[in-house]
């Protein structure tokens, strides 16, 4: 994740770095690693969101 502050990515942030990250491998299926990657971006998308939530 390329998000270095000191808060947490918001899922606004999180989403972006996950479409950022299908466009820049769109028309093709992504390797083990990349599924990894995308992996990790959707789980942390998810926690925030759901932190995101809470917070309300």
């Amino acid at each position: 994740m390329s998000c270095n502050t000191l808060t947490p990515p918001t899922p606004e942030q999180l989403n972006a770095e996950i479409r950022t990250f299908l466009a820049a491998r769109t028309g093709r299926t992504l390797t083990s690693a990349e599924r990894d990657v995308y992996e990790r971006l959707r789980t942390a998308w998810l926690a925030a969101g759901r932190q995101a939530h809470r917070g309300r």
